[in-house]
């Protein structure tokens, strides 16, 4: 009777069951051509080179979504996105109303207004904080780095070397937009919006880049040979399969 009477008195909470998250989901595939995005070793063909990825950090900025009037719902989020090998990453809007959409668009890289506020600012957990995104920050150059590609290529004397491409400042900030989609975002579900990234895309299209001596490297400072063909490139690494 007393085991009864204890255990009828428990005072731990019954776990309340969650509704599902209301949301759409990007799911971003980092990819190398056909292959999924392996970090490490160098063994990946540009039109110039032999590379490896070590590194592939980037900001994707207040996604919006275009309704079937042609007006358009932006979300405030930004999103700091840190490839992993062989692996989609994820990133939840919650922000959207349920409706229909025909299109996305977003930044890579942070808008001016944002770039240069405090990041002090940010709450800890906003991807534009320095806990999350203190390494993409310039404090130098009053900034973020919108992209960092770092890793190592092979050389004419084929030793391996390292690159390091960081891409930020203003007007080198990139808007990315989709083609025509269906998109159903209704109440209670979490509708996915996939999305291919193409890194092999940055060194061959529309300019074939050659990693070399004189162009293994970039901070986006004025005058840099290297960003400004980098940044072009990068308007083409966006597909969006339906």
């Amino acid at each position: 009777m007393a085991v009864g009477l204890l255990n009828s008195c428990d005072p731990r909470p019954v776990p309340v069951p969650q509704p599902d998250p209301t949301s759409i989901d990007l799911i971003i595939d980092h990819r190398f051509g056909a292959q999924r995005l392996q970090l490490g070793d160098v063994q990946y063909n540009t039109l110039n080179n032999a590379i490896g990825v070590d590194v592939l950090d980037y900001y994707l900025g207040k996604p919006s979504f275009q309704k079937p009037d042609g007006s358009w719902v932006s979300s405030s989020s930004y999103f700091l996105v840190k490839a992993r090998s062989n692996q989609p990453d994820t990133l939840r809007i919650t922000d959207i109303p349920v409706g229909a959409y025909t299109r996305l668009r977003f930044t890579l890289g942070v808008d001016s207004a944002d770039n240069h506020a405090d990041p002090a600012l940010w709450p800890n957990e906003h991807g534009l904080s320095l806990m999350n995104g203190g390494l993409m920050h310039w404090g130098w150059n009053a900034g973020y780095i919108f992209f960092k590609l770092e890793g190592r290529y092979r050389n004419t004397a084929s030793q391996n070397r390292g690159y390091s491409y960081h891409i930020g400042r203003d007007d080198l900030l990139s808007t990315i937009s989709s083609p025509t989609l269906d998109i159903q975002h209704q109440e209670g579900k979490s509708t996915a919006v996939r999305i291919n990234m193409s890194i092999d895309r940055l060194f061959n299209e529309p300019h074939a880049h050659l990693i070399s001596d004189s162009s293994f490297f970039t901070h986006s400072t004025l005058g840099d040979a290297v960003a400004p063909i980098l940044h072009e490139n990068m308007q083409g690494m966006f597909e969006f399969p339906q």
